[in-house]
């Protein structure tokens, strides 16, 4: 509770044995929260909550991951993924645009730069080809920044192995769509 609130609740800062910023909060007439809990069991549940919450404070400051093995766990898991994911369908498809006449990826890019992707694909039958559109919509949105820049900022602070290759491969991601954007722009002059 911070200090404007405790004063809108009417109560003031004292300091009690405890050490936890809540239960050193104190009412109009001086009272703490352990004053105006009147049984014992009470008290010491109250008194272990705090301790508890105040334990968990201090752990998040020194680092703010919850769980790093989870962190660690699931970064493994995007990553082979991502991996898996480019090696069973490949998106080579995107990646040479440089061909003259202007490639089916190319085609399928610059429709989605002029168009939303429900405008685009509203009278496809082929799930294929709508799973192909949609992940050429993701390589122009991470050529745009967009999904890097919603990744929690302690996730790219982690400085653990799958988590550092997790957004070592983000960043590549994001690069090779800003290269596909910018073919794009090259090759409409």
């Amino acid at each position: 509770m911070d200090a404007r609130m405790a004063a809108f609740c009417g109560w003031s800062r004292r300091s009690v044995i405890t050490g936890s910023t809540l239960l050193e909060q104190t009412d109009g007439h001086g009272r703490t929260p352990l004053d105006l809990v009147s049984k014992a069991p009470l008290r010491k549940e109250l008194l272990h909550s705090a301790q508890v919450g105040d334990a968990g404070l201090r752990n998040r400051t020194a680092s703010p991951f919850l769980n790093l093995p989870l962190l660690e766990f699931g970064s493994a898991l995007l990553v082979h993924i991502f991996v898996s994911y480019q090696k069973e369908k490949g998106l080579s498809i995107f990646t040479q645009l440089s061909d003259r006449p202007p490639s089916l990826g190319c085609r399928l890019l610059r429709a989605l730069q002029e168009h939303s992707f429900q405008k685009v694909t509203v009278d496809w039958t082929d799930q294929r080809t709508v799973r192909l559109m949609q992940d050429a919509q993701v390589l122009l949105e991470l050529g745009r920044g967009t999904c890097v820049g919603e990744v929690d900022q302690a996730v790219k602070e982690c400085k653990e192995d799958n988590t550092l290759l997790l957004m070592k491969m983000l960043e590549n991601l994001k690069c090779s769509g800003a290269a596909l954007v910018s073919d794009l722009s090259v090759q409409r002059m």
